[in-house]
């Protein structure tokens, strides 16, 4: 017989002992597959970035032998020099092109006209926890030069105070609606598609919640659709913050200047989910947006390029947008992007069995450029130690130098433009962009391979 106060007795029975270890073995048999998933993955990601740097040092200091005219001009001679010095040019040579391409592009579009009447634009704002930062898209929208422009607001169920601050403008100006998506909840594509189905303008546009859209945009983009089918505009990070600058210089480089050769050779032109203005036809012959898309606005640019639609580009007249307001934001959002890229080559590789036409077996190939291209820009950073060992790093001023200046003449352009404030120095430091973005590139691609199960991440956006 126990005593009244004593504790009862911690000796397990065998079938308890059992039953534990079945629970531990069911616990550790559902951790194990994601244990490996992520060591996996990060193995994979470490020894990517050490093959691209070594496999780089080691190109990098190979010897080409390059002929060159004599000095009389009377037959061809021939140099040496290490292939470090061949990258100089290779991405001075680029970026200086693209550049002269750029500003050549943004002087052609000042001569456009701008209407103010014309075919009604239904502009779809979907927000989704962005109720502080919701006035800049619509209040700027509102301030377009053209007239017959209606925004819908699309909110996400249950998320109250995007849909209290879009009822209050849509209470207050007859030219806004709101719309909460209650039939394809959960994505910003779903939100798009949902706001094309319940109107019927002949034109669609779209913008992000956090987006300055410059005034001018709307009527010059209604013109240029008499030539066209889709026009994108130009949309770039506000500088404000020493973040928010690195992402303003990145969108610069990689987006402004990096695609801009490719545009002009493939007629690949990006056509987003922001910033961007279409016919009604052109957003239906591609169905939509792809809600299952990580980056539903790179997948839908490659449905327009598979079918064939005509998209341009509207540099001239830019609109402003929230940069990551930290570093982690920054890898984050950086991180879901190239994912999505990855995801989209998965998808563009799947569709060559069924090839349309010859941009079906093109559009892997250049989708291929954006995702494997960070192991190129990586391996600069190595190609840059063999001239700093050999004692050659005077080479590095060229293409240093080239993608500075290109940066601040665009951050002079878009100062002037008033789009960014003061022009300040951190364009001194735009090389950098270069492989901290391959860095995301690499641990995005890795991601989606091993661990990647639809997880998006979403930025903090402030007012």
């Amino acid at each position: 017989m126990r005593p009244r106060n004593a504790l009862p007795s911690v000796s397990p029975s065998p079938g308890r002992i059992r039953r534990s270890l079945r629970r531990v073995g069911a616990a550790v048999g559902q951790l194990r597959p994601n244990s490996v998933r992520e060591a996996a993955d990060a193995t994979t990601a470490v020894g990517l970035v050490a093959a691209v740097v070594v496999a780089g040092y080691l190109q990098g200091g190979m010897t080409v032998v390059v002929a060159v005219p004599t000095v009389l001009g009377l037959g061809l001679g021939s140099i040496v020099v290490v292939q470090a010095v061949m990258a100089c040019f290779t991405v001075s040579g680029m970026f200086g092109c693209s550049a002269l391409a750029l500003f050549g592009q943004r002087a052609v579009e000042g001569t456009d006209r701008r209407p103010t009447t014309g075919p009604t634009v239904t502009a779809v704002v979907p927000v989704h926890r962005d109720a502080e930062a919701l006035h800049r898209s619509v209040e700027s929208l509102l301030d377009s030069r053209y007239d017959d422009l209606r925004v819908v607001v699309v909110a996400e169920p249950g998320d109250d105070a995007s849909v209290e601050r879009a009822r209050e403008y849509a209470d207050r100006e007859e030219r806004v609606d709101l719309l909460v998506n209650t039939r394809y909840p959960g994505s910003k594509a779903g939100a798009v598609d949902y706001a094309a189905e319940v109107t019927d303008s002949p034109y669609l546009a779209v913008f992000d919640a956090d987006e300055r859209v410059d005034p001018r945009f709307v009527s010059t983009a209604v013109a240029r659709l008499d030539d066209c089918e889709v026009v994108q505009g130009r949309t770039v990070p506000e500088p404000d913050g020493l973040v928010e600058t690195v992402a303003y210089y990145e969108s610069v480089v990689l987006g402004d200047l990096g695609k801009r050769l490719l545009t002009l050779v493939t007629d690949f032109t990006m056509a987003a989910s922001r910033t961007v203005v279409m016919r009604r036809s052109a957003f239906e012959a591609v169905g939509g947006y792809d809600p299952a898309m990580l980056t539903e606005d790179y997948a839908f640019a490659f449905d327009c390029y598979e079918a064939g639609l005509d998209v341009e580009e509207l540099l001239s007249q830019t609109s402003t947008i929230e940069g990551a307001h930290s570093a982690a934001d920054w890898w984050g959002q950086r991180k879901r992007w190239m994912t999505g890229y990855a995801q989209t080559l998965h998808r563009l590789i799947a569709g060559c069995r069924s090839p349309r036409n010859y941009r079906t077996l093109l559009a892997p190939l250049l989708c291929a450029g954006s995702v494997l291209g960070n192991l190129f820009m990586l391996s600069l950073v190595s190609k840059a130690a063999v001239l700093v060992v050999s004692g050659a790093a005077t080479w590095l001023a060229l293409p240093v130098a080239t993608l500075a200046l290109s940066a601040l003449a665009m951050r002079v352009a878009d100062a002037r433009r008033e789009r960014v404030d003061c022009v300040g120095l951190a364009w001194l430091a735009t090389p950098l962009v270069l492989p901290l973005y391959s860095l995301v590139g690499i641990r995005a691609l890795t991601a989606y391979l091993f661990t990647w199960d639809g997880e998006w991440y979403s930025v903090a956006k402030g007012v």
